[in-house]
């Protein structure tokens, strides 16, 4: 069977039974418009935070730094490398605390019963796998917790700003929930910036209280040193090595001290007065962007695909026939002895 022959086969083959592509592929386009039909529509909510600190003093010279980028004032969540923000909005702490807070407009219900009951409203053929009823509150809000794993995702922009977008199928538990996640966010952020602003007041304490000590004791070393030396001569390095070392020694330790000072009352005025807020810029609010299968994209998906296997199903025989054709001619053209050339005899 030459390729003309298998043409004409093919094309024979597809004529006589083009009733059977057309079934496959009424029945592929139907089963792929059944599957988008049964998808579910879902809402993500869009949320930016931009962190307000109040840690910069409003003075010429500050704003005069700040405009050249020689300040150090925190501007975005990029700049703050004490705390990343977008793995404590993915954390479980934050999960958890989400599920566990209770939505009056939703019958007081908590947001981990709200969320395992959406589940299950939309339970079936290539669906959301259904719950069970949970033992406890804790294993009720650890489920709850890998739902919303699924359907949260913070990430930070090109501007340094975070956005946080919440999807499920229920537009007013969306809303309500995104409002959640931000205020638990703020409430952690807050207590970390302030518990590590305490942190650094009290190391900055007990550094100045340490050098002060020493300081003490250099004191009464000196005092110790001239009262054991009343009638020497001071010319002698014995006796003024010791006064030498002495008042070199205290001078470094103040320089110290005065830094170790001014350190400490910068970090407990951070920690009187630095208060970080997140603000939304964009808040939850309705209209959410929607998402749901096309019905028209997968029946033509359907069509196109049904109809390919319909022509594979038809055709099948014949190329199957025309390629065992092939491999046996190879096979027997592999066979044969090579036979090699005459060589003509040059006298």
């Amino acid at each position: 069977m030459n390729r003309i022959d298998l043409i004409k086969q093919l094309l024979y083959r597809l004529k006589k039974y083009s009733w059977l592509i057309l079934i496959v592929t009424a029945l592929f386009g139907g089963f792929f418009y059944y599957i988008a039909k049964q998808s579910v529509l879902l809402y993500t909510s869009k949320a930016t935070v931009f962190p307000l600190n109040g840690t910069s003093e409003n003075t010429a010279g500050s704003t005069i730094s700040s405009l050249l980028g020689l300040g150090e004032v925190t501007k975005s969540f990029t700049g703050d490398a004490s705390i990343n923000i977008v793995e404590l909005a993915s954390s479980r702490r934050t999960r958890e605390a989400v599920a566990m807070v209770r939505i009056p407009a939703m019958n007081n219900k908590t947001v981990s019963e709200l969320i395992i009951e959406e589940n299950n409203r939309l339970t079936g053929f290539m669906q959301n796998v259904k719950i069970g009823p949970s033992r406890d509150s804790l294993s009720q809000i650890n489920t709850a917790s890998n739902l919303l794993k699924r359907a949260f995702v913070a990430k930070i922009n090109k501007n340094g700003i975070l956005e946080l977008f919440f999807t499920n199928s229920n537009p007013q538990l969306v809303r309500a929930v995104s409002y959640i996640y931000i205020d638990k966010l703020s409430e952690f952020y807050i207590d970390l910036k302030k518990k590590k602003a305490q942190i650094d007041y009290e190391f900055a304490v007990k550094k100045a209280d340490s050098l002060l000590v020493i300081l003490n004791k250099l004191d009464k070393d000196a005092v110790s040193l001239d009262e054991s030396t009343f009638f020497t001569n001071e010319g002698l390095k014995r006796y003024n090595l010791p006064k030498i070392n002495l008042a070199q020694d205290k001078a470094t330790v103040q320089s110290q001290y005065y830094y170790a000072v001014n350190n400490r009352e910068s970090a407990a005025y951070r920690l009187q007065k630095e208060t970080p807020i997140i603000e939304p810029l964009d808040r939850p609010e309705p209209p959410f962007d929607t998402i749901k299968k096309s019905k028209m994209l997968y029946l033509m998906l359907g069509c196109m695909f049904g109809a390919f296997i319909g022509i594979l199903i038809v055709s099948w025989k014949i190329i199957n026939k025309y390629l065992g054709d092939e491999l046996n001619k190879a096979i027997e053209k592999a066979s044969q002895p090579k036979v090699d050339p005459i060589k003509p005899v040059v006298d």
